[in-house]
């Protein structure tokens, strides 16, 4: 069991391999040459995008922070900082966002032994903040052009998914915001007196429950997720300006969280090869060839990639000042 799972990255990456030899097998090089020859008069647009890259990777490191500290977890902020970049580093090369989330867990729980399950749930309500400020924004600015995605057959599908995933998120959020969840659902009652794992879950109800009960709570990290999309989208117009795509940043902005969203789903590292696929689909009604869709999700891939590899600093060396352990009170 455990050889499979030493071999399970290395099979994702190759499937991520794949699907980007198979989109260039079906684009041709001479094709993605062309589409690469304008960045060499433009070093500034791509400087910019790393910038704001980092910027928005800034911007989700002090959205966690503030979930940290709501949760009562005392720690720095270089702290933060490093876990969050070291999950940047697992997510980019490992196991994928599941991997990179788990790898900011891990570190987290080892800062606040005593408060374990808090701080693992500090990670699940950052990374569901997130993903659900993303996926309501870009269902409302959908609205403004389905009719021209829609017309295009091989956009639907992502259409289709990002309706199934608006569901399911209006039903989570239901869920969330329902008092006394456990009491309802027999299954939850159960594990809760269920040897370790009962009481674990339990803390981190009670640790969900400072969101539910003042739901004001949810408005700065929600203001945080919606500039980090824009930091994003940001980013991906310096790229395309770049390779002088024409593309404006209203235009992106339309398809860029619903590619976000699908992207998340972890069958590859860093969603590689999945995410061209959806920009090469979704960027078509807008007018731009294969090619250059890919080109631009391969820039950004890279650009976040040059920040997870940053984040791999921090596993050569240990932290450089402690982080204050939480105590139960």
């Amino acid at each position: 069991m455990a050889s499979r799972f030493r071999w399970t990255p290395i099979l994702r990456f190759g499937l991520g391999l794949a699907l980007i030899a198979l989109l260039v097998y079906s684009i041709e090089l001479d094709n993605l040459r062309s589409a690469l020859t304008p960045l060499r008069n433009h070093p500034g647009w791509i400087g910019l995008a790393v910038a704001l890259t980092y910027s928005a990777f800034l911007i989700g490191i002090i959205r966690w922070h503030a979930i940290l500290r709501t949760l009562q977890l005392p720690t720095s902020f270089y702290q933060t900082y490093r876990a969050f970049f070291i999950g940047q580093f697992f997510n980019a090369f490992l196991f994928g966002a599941c991997g990179g989330d788990v790898a900011r867990a891990v570190v987290a729980a080892h800062h606040h032994s005593e408060k374990r399950a808090e701080a693992v749930t500090s990670v699940f309500l950052d990374r569901a903040l997130g993903l659900v400020t993303t996926l309501l924004a870009g269902c409302a600015l959908l609205l403004s052009r389905l009719r021209d995605v829609a017309a295009f057959e091989d956009a639907r599908l992502a259409l289709v998914l990002m309706a199934v995933f608006l569901l399911a998120t209006i039903a989570c959020m239901a869920l969330f915001f329902t008092r006394n969840i456990v009491a309802r659902i027999p299954l939850l009652q159960r594990l809760q007196h269920r040897g370790r794992l009962g009481p674990l879950l339990a803390r981190a109800y009670d640790a969900m429950y400072l969101f539910r009960k003042n739901a004001r709570r949810l408005v700065w990290p929600g203001v945080l997720s919606l500039a980090n999309l824009l930091l994003l989208t940001a980013a991906a117009t310096a790229l395309a300006q770049a390779l002088e795509l024409g593309l404006p940043f209203r235009d992106l902005l339309v398809v860029f969280p619903v590619i976000t969203v699908l992207a998340a789903i972890p069958l590859t590292p860093g969603s590689l090869g999945v995410r061209e696929t959806l920009t090469i689909q979704l960027l078509a009604p807008f007018g731009i060839a294969p090619a250059q869709a890919l080109m631009l999700s391969l820039l950004g891939y890279l650009a976040a990639t040059l920040w997870s590899l940053y984040g791999g600093l921090f596993l050569l060396r240990p932290p450089l000042t402690p982080c204050p352990r939480s105590v139960d009170g």
